[in-house]
């Protein structure tokens, strides 16, 4: 015969071992789905990238209060249009697109100058500020030491009456760059050689500004060039012969400057333009004569 607790504390003992086993393998998997979850669903952004957003939409917009109407403002549901996320690697949201100047995209406020702190966003790929300089002169900047930008493919700073000064040489610190726009601005002084160091351009548009200077002959280096505008500046001097380098080249305007000497012969011989405009007047003519393929038609402008 037995006492109570022997004949008892063995099936308690197992009925206890067993409640502690589901238990244990309840909370793991409840941790696993946990991880999944965390996994499959991005968190919110850097809080030093959120900072650096949050100071160019105040320098650059008035339409709201961006901190509190749009706190995570990558977030699905919180976004406002002019501006694109994604998801990286550390599973965090960055901003990769930027849109200012005219509705749906947030407006520009008068007091509105270009933010630096636009090239401290890492994975930034795409600017575009379209009629935002109206009122207040400002002039393209970098923040000093702090350039982070290297995904950014595509500059577009166009129509923007206010924004004047020259070129800065660190343009040419965004290696990626891929297109770039700077046309119908106030920009002034001479084209920096810095920018044809710049080998993944395929668009350069200065037009439509008041630059000086001649064409520098360093603009063959870009070999993968396939429009090139520098009209309506205040260029001078010849139309380098390293044009001719550039094989890939289909546009090429320098129209309305006041560039002297003759068209060179690595320009005139080329098959390659579907447009080439020179100076002033317009007159057509053919540019390739070669009988083995269709000539290509250009506007040749004699001011």
């Amino acid at each position: 015969m037995c006492c109570s607790f022997s004949c008892f504390s063995l099936p308690l003992l197992q009925l206890l071992i067993s409640f502690l086993l589901i238990s244990s393998v309840s909370t793991n998997q409840n941790a696993r789905k946990n991880h999944t979850n965390k996994n499959l669903f991005p968190s919110n952004m850097n809080p030093l990238e959120l900072e650096t957003l949050f100071k160019i939409m105040e320098s650059m917009s008035s339409d709201q209060n961006w901190r509190i109407s749009h706190p995570n403002p990558c977030n699905p549901g919180s976004s406002w249009l002019g501006i694109e996320c994604k998801t990286g690697i550390d599973n965090h949201f960055h901003v990769t697109r930027l849109d200012f100047g005219t509705p749906p995209n947030p407006t520009c406020k008068n007091t509105a100058k270009f933010p630096s702190e636009i090239f401290e966003l890492p994975n930034l790929e795409s600017i575009f500020i379209f009629q935002c300089f109206t009122h207040t002169s400002t002039a393209i900047s970098f923040p000093e030491n702090k350039i982070s930008s290297s995904s950014l493919q595509q500059l577009s700073l166009r129509a923007n009456p206010a924004l004047i000064g020259s070129i800065p040489p660190h343009i040419s610190s965004l290696k990626t760059l891929q297109i770039l726009t700077l046309s119908q601005n106030r920009l002034t002084d001479r084209i920096p050689v810095e920018i044809f160091s710049l080998n993944s351009l395929l668009h350069l548009d200065l037009s439509y500004n008041m630059l000086t200077g001649m064409i520098p002959f360093q603009i063959g280096n870009l070999r993968s060039l396939l429009g090139l505008d520098l009209s309506y500046n205040r260029l001078t001097g010849p139309i380098p012969a390293a044009i001719g380098q550039l094989l890939v080249l289909q546009k090429l305007d320098f129209s309305s400057n006041s560039l002297t000497g003759s068209i060179p012969d690595s320009i005139k011989q080329a098959e390659f333009f579907n447009f080439l405009g020179i100076k002033q007047q317009q007159i057509r003519r053919e540019v390739s004569e070669r009988p083995d393929g269709p000539a290509k038609s250009a506007v040749l402008h004699n001011g």
